[in-house]
């Protein structure tokens, strides 16, 4: 694991000039974002109108998408105005966007993890799925996922003085010179609490997947082939997306001793900001190449946007 000096970089940044590689790195996230926003949104709509969709696990798509969209929206938002363009207003408040981020990363965590639980659950407990995952308990688990991890940061940032702000050396957030309170909190969090939920989450997807692939014909064999294909689908989304936020992990902790030049700034980048960002695009890539429901749905709506396009020329022209 690397233990990022920030101590260094506070000193490093304060003979910050705005330079072409700024903006560069500001562009960079910029269109992550962009792309990742209308990515993330498309499966939000698509969880709505999508028969198939409207499930208990549908209705946890949902807000997990919506939780990635918010952050999305707050780094996009932040990198293309205070990093590209350069406004001072933005980069002085940059504490209230990292602070905010920070806030978001226990929700999204909580959110796979009941995507995962809801998988195991229903290849698991066939008879008491449906009672554990109702509409009235989903709701229940997820505002319990967005409280306590509200009431958590907001206790980690008011009381043991934990701010995050921007550092243009290495377009990163970070704590703000960590007091020791601080720090040991964060790398407890990071090592311990983050640690272990990314690892259950892991085991519950490749336990999940086992036991669909081994034991899902004894127990459904009522079900038609086109539900237990579904099924197999939605545990294969889950178990892609638990490895690639698993492997993200791994790459912000170790990535910096891999990247070759001795540019800090870039490696910093690279294994922060950029790859947080850029799964803002792999989860819903994700979920459009694991279900044939969101292609078909995304084909039928180009279909009909292209006839309603020649329909509206063809009136033109006749008019």
């Amino acid at each position: 694991m690397v233990v990022r000096n920030v101590t260094a970089i506070k000193i490093l940044d304060q003979s910050f000039i705005y330079s072409s590689d700024d903006a560069l790195a500001g562009s960079m996230v910029s269109v992550e974002c962009f792309i990742g926003f209308w990515m993330l949104f498309a499966v939000v709509v698509g969880c709505h109108r999508i028969p198939a969709m409207r499930s208990p696990f549908g209705i946890l798509m949902i807000n997990q998408n919506i939780t990635q969209l918010i952050a999305c929206l707050t780094s996009g938002s932040f990198f293309f105005l205070g990093v590209l363009l350069n406004i001072k207003v933005v980069l002085d408040h940059s504490n209230y966007f990292g602070n905010f981020t920070i806030c978001l990363l226990p929700v999204v965590i909580g959110s796979f993890f009941l995507m995962s639980l809801n998988r195991f659950c229903a290849s698991t407990m066939v008879f008491t799925y449906k009672t554990i995952f109702s509409n009235e308990n989903i709701r229940r688990f997820i505002i319990f996922n967005w409280a306590f991890s509200g009431v958590f940061w907001a206790w980690v940032i008011l009381s043991r003085e934990c701010n995050f702000v921007f550092f243009h050396y290495g377009w990163i957030f970070t704590g703000d010179v960590y007091t020791e309170i601080c720090r040991d909190l964060i790398i407890t969090y990071n090592t311990v609490v983050q640690l272990t939920m990314t690892s259950l989450i892991f085991v519950l997807d490749v336990a999940t997947l086992c036991i669909l692939v081994c034991g899902r014909g004894r127990v459904y064999k009522k079900q038609s082939a086109s539900v237990r294909k579904r099924e197999m689908s939605f545990a294969g989304q889950v178990l892609i997306q638990g490895i690639v936020f698993f492997m993200h992990g791994f790459w912000y902790d170790m990535g910096y001793s891999w990247l070759p030049g001795n540019d800090e700034r870039w490696k910093y980048f690279f294994t922060t900001s950029f790859s947080s960002n850029l799964l803002h695009t792999f989860d819903p890539l994700i979920v459009f190449l694991f279900n044939p429901e969101f292609r078909r749905w995304i084909i039928r709506f180009h279909h009909s946007a292209f006839k309603k396009n020649q329909v509206t020329a063809v009136s033109a022209i006749s008019s």
